[in-house]
């Protein structure tokens, strides 16, 4: 692999011949990087379509005014003349960043992406890289590397053989299930401390509207919604507790201001946190 600067890379320049122009889908380049911790791209916008993969550690996507956090086994695109950039989400010398890219062209490029689910609002896919699909995509790099005349017949097939193996379905219940569960106990753990949907959402790498509804879907209400009931669990907990002002509480439950706790609360349970205490000391259900 050549240093440069921001990453170690093998990168392979492609020239289609004539025959190759005819058909509807046709190489310009490929190659596979080691980021460095400094690695970043863009902003800046290309000619033709390139599909990305993460082929290890994760990557950050800035398109169309979305940002979005990527992780092992996704992809994206980035397509013609629309601005983008993209890094390294978090440097790890021991795992680093490794991306596999295929820039391609020709009538039916844009059909086929559109086919896979792609498009410039939502130019990315997860857990779409398997063994056969690598194993592809090196093929294809090599192909390229060492052209033959009579070999553009194969490498067309091999391009087309890569779009079949991107439209197959892949099953996401079990993959869907963890990362469901992993917000779940990142809600959990950090609900005291501030968090919002937006900072799960960056957190999780999934889009926020996305997010919300799959998780609304698995649990019967929305992210919001929970971390919400949370919050009000806890406070009803620390509202039994003499030594604990309700401003004390408020601030403690990631709230910056009374009033935003106390509309909050009442809200949630049709009372005023004062009165919700009020009513505990009248039934002498506040501990001593």
């Amino acid at each position: 692999m050549k240093d440069y600067g921001h990453e170690f890379a093998d990168i392979i320049y492609y020239t289609p011949n004539e025959f190759e122009k005819l058909g509807g889908l046709w190489p310009l380049r490929t190659g596979h990087n080691i980021a460095k911790a400094n690695y970043s791209v863009g902003p800046r916008v290309i000619e033709c379509f390139s599909f990305h993969f993460v082929l290890n550690g994760s990557v950050t996507l800035s398109s169309m005014g979305e940002t979005v956090t990527l992780p092992k086994g996704s992809m994206f695109c980035l397509f013609p003349d629309v601005k983008h950039s993209y890094w390294i989400t978090q440097y790890d010398s021991a795992s680093p960043l490794k991306l596999h890219w295929l820039a391609f062209t020709g009538s039916q490029a844009e059909m086929l992406v559109r086919r896979i689910g792609v498009s410039e609002q939502k130019p990315y896919l997860r857990n779409r890289l398997t063994a056969e699909l690598a194993n592809q995509l090196q093929a294809c790099m090599e192909r390229m590397k060492n052209w033959r005349k009579d070999g553009d017949l194969q490498l067309q097939m091999m391009l087309y053989q890569l779009f079949e193996m991107l439209s197959r379905p892949i099953p996401e219940a079990s993959e869907e299930k963890d990362w469901l569960k992993a917000c779940l106990q990142y809600m959990q753990t950090h609900y005291a401390e501030g968090i919002s949907v937006t900072d799960l959402a960056e957190w999780s790498g999934m889009h926020r509207s996305h997010l919300s509804s799959r998780f609304k879907q698995s649990f019967g209400m929305s992210p919001r919604e929970y971390l919400i009931k949370l919050r009000m669990e806890r406070a009803v907990e620390m509202l039994q507790s003499r030594t604990l002002s309700i401003t004390d509480i408020s601030l403690s439950l990631g709230y910056t201001d009374l009033y935003t706790f106390s509309r909050a609360f009442c809200t949630y349970t049709g009372m005023s946190p004062s009165n919700y205490r009020s009513n505990l000391l009248s039934s002498n259900k506040m501990p001593n």
